[in-house]
């Protein structure tokens, strides 16, 4: 006999509400996670975009450091043309001065200050120039560096294959990993230094700011470094590039290298021969632009040529 199990009244509506009013919790549910998702991509996009923004802004002001760099350059030659000196305008640093929606930083550096290390070598005839490498080695003396290291320096610049005393030309750098060749001429920049045997990083943060691969070779009395003064002669000491520092700028067209040798013996002056200039030709210009936490910065390298420059090197960071 079939059993009868009694009815209660809306039993199957409660039941179709409950899952009505279960499907409606999950359906909010996945609308709150859906929302969260879409509020975090949004913020992300956004910190992207702000950051876009400010990196873009960062290296536009940083661009406009470099062009007011030149402008500045320009001004001084047509201005103020008998010398280039640290006491000069353009020689002055540049300390985070607001603009815009940042701050602007930057400096300019003269490369003739520096000793020219692609002049070590005639590249004509092949041959070290020995007075040179003099000046280098005393330089890396006064710095407390090993000046055996200047040959490596010469071997990496010289045309030819056949190691310095204290060198090493290519089969010595091709038997390392990775292995590679000196390059047998001019360096194109200071940074190729690194791969010179014996250059540490140590070393190059040492010897950098003295040295360059721009220029003729001949050295600005009224912006050079006491050290790199010091570095043309022996018996050129501290005291004596002292004095030159206080009597400078040189200015005067005709008697500047008489009033600079009146501070040398006759013995200096034969030996360090003409080396000196008293203006420049090519400078460094470094801007940094910064924009809330983003900085970018500039470098080049210009070349004056009265009131013209030309761009030599340029890097973004």
């Amino acid at each position: 006999m079939k059993r009868l199990l009694p009815k209660y009244p809306g039993t199957g509506l409660r039941n179709q509400n409950g899952f009505a009013l279960l499907l409606s919790l999950l359906i909010v549910v996945l609308l709150v996670i859906i929302i969260f998702e879409a509020d975090y991509q949004i913020r992300a996009d956004l910190r992207a975009a702000g950051n876009f923004r400010d990196d873009l802004k960062a290296e536009y002001l940083a661009r406009s450091g470099i062009s007011a760099g030149e402008a500045l350059l320009k001004d001084d030659a047509k201005n103020s043309a008998a010398y280039d000196g640290v006491d000069e305008f353009w020689a002055a640093a540049i300390p985070e001065y607001p603009l815009g929606d940042g701050l602007l930083s930057g400096f300019i550096v003269d490369e003739e200050r520096k000793i020219n290390i692609n002049k070590l070598v005639n590249q004509s005839t092949g041959k070290v120039i020995q007075k040179r490498q003099d000046q280098l080695m005393r330089l890396f003396e006064l710095l407390e560096i090993n000046p055996d290291l200047t040959d490596a320096i010469v071997d990496w610049i010289d045309p030819d294959d056949v190691p310095m005393p204290y060198g090493a030309e290519s089969p010595s750098y091709q038997a390392g990993n990775p292995g590679y060749a000196a390059r047998n001429g001019a360096m194109q920049t200071l940074e190729e230094l690194y791969m010179v045997r014996g250059i540490t990083n140590a070393i190059y943060t040492q010897i950098s700011p003295y040295l360059t691969v721009y220029g003729e070779g001949l050295i600005n009395i009224n912006t050079a470094d006491s050290l790199v003064l010091q570095s043309f002669d022996l018996d050129l000491d501290e005291s004596v590039a002292r004095r030159i520092i206080e009597k400078r700028p040189f200015d005067e067209a005709t008697t500047w290298r008489s009033e600079f040798r009146n501070l040398l013996s006759t013995d200096v002056i034969n030996r360090i021969g003409d080396w000196q200039r008293k203006d420049s030709q090519f400078f460094t210009l470094r801007a940094t632009g910064q924009v809330n936490d983003t900085f970018k910065t500039v470098s080049a390298v210009v070349r004056r040529t009265g009131q013209q420059t030309t761009l030599y090197y340029f890097r973004m960071q």
